[in-house]
């Protein structure tokens, strides 16, 4: 297996292949995975598929939880090819876009082998046919090549298939010169859904024309118009090269030829008649809706999926409305396309698969699904539907506790909490609810008044006359030196001669606040009360009347 990696902005893209080597008309698996740790979408862009042809698809998103509880999502694009052409095929870069940023990874190389008994690619019918009725080049020289592009009509319906044909008319006798085949290139025009191209390896087919023959070689390619409007095709080229000389070393020289571009006019669905919201268009659908398994459980989950058949666009089929009944919770599952060609027009079928988990017991029906759809060969609106499905949900299986429950407990009489709850009534619930509020309202009261009269106490008959005396002493200070630090410090001197006080009072204020210091705290206690009361009030005396 080959794989290539890119990484953006925390997503990890990777396109592979199951194998690199095959032979034409077998089939290669490429698989695209995109994985982010982000909610925001990853839209993958696939490049041109050159020499391959697009028989199936499939698409999924799994969304994986870490040990982190943080989330991975995973969206998945499987794309089921089928060699169309011998050679090294090479499978350009997948683009992968999530928000601004865009990054591809690496091409890969196919390597395909020509079949033992297949030299071309087979002609649809109606490519052919379509070859076939073509009118010839205007030019029949034998040295002239011509390049056409060929459509079935130049008017058509949004949503119908349009096959685009390049073909070179070559003449036998200028081809038998070439020495390899020609290069021819056709380029899908803007504001449609292209499938890939395919390119004869060979001769595609020969026709003879005014007795002379003309081998052709041909680009075929399919699209589906998006819209309403006009449609321009671009001009086609061929590039193909002829020896100078009839030498077997002779230098060979380059020719280009381009055709001119083509206008399709494309028309809306006719509204006459047209249910709601339809835009598909088809031709010969039906609709299949399977349900695994019919009968079930409350809780278990059921899948179902529906297959829509037909000729179209399978890849813009649009999902069936499925109407389940109340209280079933329904998750998209994965959807799968199988291309598969019918006379040359693209058809085949795409799955819609749903898991769907019953949330009640009993028998639901599912009803009928209606798909409406325009058929352009016809010109009226069609619609395939399904018939309904019944369903029976049996109640789920009962929890069982992970061990056995305890035995009850054995009566014991009235207990004395019950009794005591019982003869008290609602009068005592309701005392008891009232009266421990109104106790520590009439406590807290009580504190309140006890805690105001107690500094009253405190403050008024214990108070001396020296320890008045100190406190006017002390206010005395402050108001003359604001600053705590200065005022208890050994700068007190200092401070007060700088508050405009006297130096001999500063001098003597500060002895004085010495001496009630040593008198209050030291080891001899107050000594002489009066004798130091007189001096205090000497000091406020003098400090009253501004020193």
């Amino acid at each position: 297996m080959v794989t290539v990696m890119a990484l953006m902005q925390g997503a990890e893209v990777t396109a592979s292949v199951d194998r690199t080597h095959l032979t034409v008309g077998e089939e290669v698996t490429l698989t695209v995975r995109a994985r982010t740790r982000t909610a925001e979408p990853v839209e993958i862009m696939l490049p041109p598929l050159t020499g391959f042809a697009i028989v199936g698809s499939r698409d999924m998103t799994e969304v994986a939880i870490t040990g982190t509880n943080a989330s991975v999502r995973t969206t998945v694009r499987e794309l089921q090819l089928r060699a169309e052409q011998p050679g090294a095929l090479l499978i350009g870069p997948v683009r992968a876009r999530q928000g601004r940023s865009v990054e591809s990874t690496d091409p890969i190389l196919v390597t395909v082998d020509s079949a033992a008994d297949r030299f071309t690619v087979s002609l649809s019918p109606l490519a052919r046919s379509l070859l076939e009725s073509a009118p010839a080049p205007v030019s029949h020289r034998v040295d002239r090549v011509a390049l056409t592009v060929l459509v079935p009509s130049d008017t058509v319906y949004a949503g119908q298939q349009v096959d685009l044909i390049a073909a070179a008319w070559i003449p036998r006798e200028l081809r038998q010169r070439m020495r390899r085949a020609p290069l021819l290139t056709l380029n899908a025009p803007e504001g449609v859904w292209a499938y890939p191209a395919t390119a004869s390896s060979g001769v595609a087919l020969s026709r003879q024309v005014s007795g002379h023959w003309l081998d052709l070689f041909i680009t075929h390619q399919v699209v589906f118009p998006l819209a309403s409007g006009r449609l321009i095709v671009p001009p086609a080229s061929v590039e193909y090269a002829l020896p100078v000389t009839f030498s077997f070393f002779s230098r060979e020289e380059s020719y280009t030829l381009r055709s001119d571009s083509i206008a399709i006019t494309v028309l809306p669905l006719p509204p006459a008649l047209a249910p709601p919201g339809t835009d598909v268009v088809g031709r010969a659908l039906t609709l299949d809706l399977h349900v695994d398994p019919a009968t079930t459980r409350v809780g278990e989950p059921v899948e179902a999926a529906v297959t829509i058949n037909g000729v179209g666009n399978v890849a813009l089929w649009p999902e069936p409305a499925l109407k389940w009944p109340a209280g079933f919770r329904v998750y998209p599952a994965q959807t799968e396309v199988r291309i598969a060609a019918q006379g040359g027009r693209v058809a085949g079928s795409k799955t819609f698969r749903f898991l769907a988990v019953p949330d009640s017991s009993g028998n639901f029906v599912l009803p009928e699904v209606r798909y409406p759809y325009f058929d352009a060969g016809t010109g009226k609106y069609e619609t395939a539907s399904t018939l309904p499905r019944g369903l029976a949900v049996a109640a789920g299986a009962e929890p069982r506790a992970a061990r056995a429950l305890p035995p009850l407990l054995s009566r014991r009489g009235e207990r004395a909490i019950d009794r005591l709850s019982r003869q008290a009534g609602w009068q005592g619930w309701l005392a008891v609810v009232l009266v421990p509020p109104l106790v520590a309202w009439l406590a807290r009261r009580r504190w309140r008044r006890t805690a105001a009269a107690e500094p009253a106490r405190r403050d008024g008959p214990q108070l001396t006359r020296l320890g008045r005396l100190e406190q006017e002493f002390l206010a005395m200070l402050t108001s003359h030196v604001p600053d705590a630090f200065a005022r208890d410090g050994d700068g007190l001197a200092q401070a007060l001669r700088a508050a405009g006080v006297d130096s001999a009072v500063a001098d003597h204020v500060k002895r004085l606040r010495d001496r009630l210091r040593a008198a209050r705290y030291g080891p001899r206690g107050l000594g002489d009360a009066a004798e130091l009361a007189a001096e205090i009030e000497q000091v406020l005396r003098v400090l009253g009347g501004g020193g």
